[in-house]
């Protein structure tokens, strides 16, 4: 006579193998999936079609000017992406900024972009969606002050530049 606790442990030994089997297939679908859906142009920073993304974010993380330096060098005339943690990022090459500066702010909005990068809901940053205060400011305070600190601001670069740069004739 079998008892019901041996064929449950029975059972229980077998089925490992065919959970990492559904959990290996199920990520294999997945990451094809995703890559099958994305932008067809050149990915920079990912160093093989099924890295896990949590990876590649964290190599954008702590090497951002390397993953962006790569793609410049390799992609410089043409469009590519990269992958932060928050969403794929396209970059255009140069040639497009004038074409994107004629666009209407329905269409491509820098403010927009901005809160966005900034995580605006999270960081009160989308109060500059609802006025101009920000801009105001800069206009009315900042730039005509500038005046009063670029004086100082050039005396003291004076002093730096004679301090870690003496005149050393021959």
């Amino acid at each position: 006579m079998i008892k019901f606790g041996e064929t449950v442990a029975r059972v229980q030994e077998h089925q490992w193998p065919v959970l990492a089997a559904v959990v290996v297939i199920l990520y294999t679908v997945s990451a094809l999936a995703q890559h099958l859906r994305a932008a067809k142009v050149p990915l920079v920073g990912r160093r093989f079609v099924f890295e896990p993304q949590f990876v590649t974010n964290l190599r954008f993380f702590s090497h951002a000017g390397e993953v962006l330096g790569d793609g410049y060098a390799r992609y410089k005339h043409t469009i590519f992406k990269f992958i932060r943690a928050d969403a794929e990022m396209l970059v255009l090459p140069a040639k497009y900024v004038n074409e994107l500066r004629n666009l209407p702010n329905t269409v491509a909005s820098p403010t927009l972009a901005h809160v966005h990068n900034l995580m605006g809901r999270h960081t009160n940053m989308d109060v500059i969606l609802r006025n101009n205060l920000h801009f105001r400011t800069l206009q009315e305070k900042v730039t005509p002050s500038l005046g009063s600190v670029t004086v100082p601001m050039q005396e003291e670069l004076n002093h730096a530049l004679q301090y870690d740069f003496p005149n050393n004739e021959g």
